[in-house]
């Protein structure tokens, strides 16, 4: 499997705060703050989630104790597919590939 082209920062972002447990959006939103601060918006995160729904990279996590109405975004949970776990562990992949090649050319070698 190959990942299309190089993933934006955001869709990074929230790959990386699924690969540990499900989470509903406020949850992937202030995981992602702890570690990096204010990045995503709730209208770009839901945005965004619904394109990984529809390409399977994510799904949403069944809880029988909370009830959500159609196209209620908010009280959804999700988490990683098999597919999404590729994507992201690619992408991560690919980014080390690519700092160990740059890194070198930086002035003092990188460190």
């Amino acid at each position: 499997m190959t990942v299309p082209g190089p993933l934006p920062p955001r869709d990074l972002l929230i790959l990386s705060a699924l690969a540990g447990e499900a989470r509903h959006g406020y949850g992937i939103i202030k995981s992602v703050e702890e570690d990096f601060g204010p990045l995503l918006d709730p209208g770009n995160l839901y945005r965004v989630l619904r394109r990984m729904l529809r390409d399977t990279w994510v799904e949403v996590v069944a809880d029988d104790s909370v009830e959500v109405e159609v196209g209620d975004d908010r009280r959804r949970r999700y988490c990683l597919t098999p597919r999404g776990r590729a994507v992201l562990r690619l992408e991560v992949e690919r980014l080390e590939f690519l700092l160990a090649h740059v890194r070198p050319g930086l002035p003092g070698g990188g460190a």
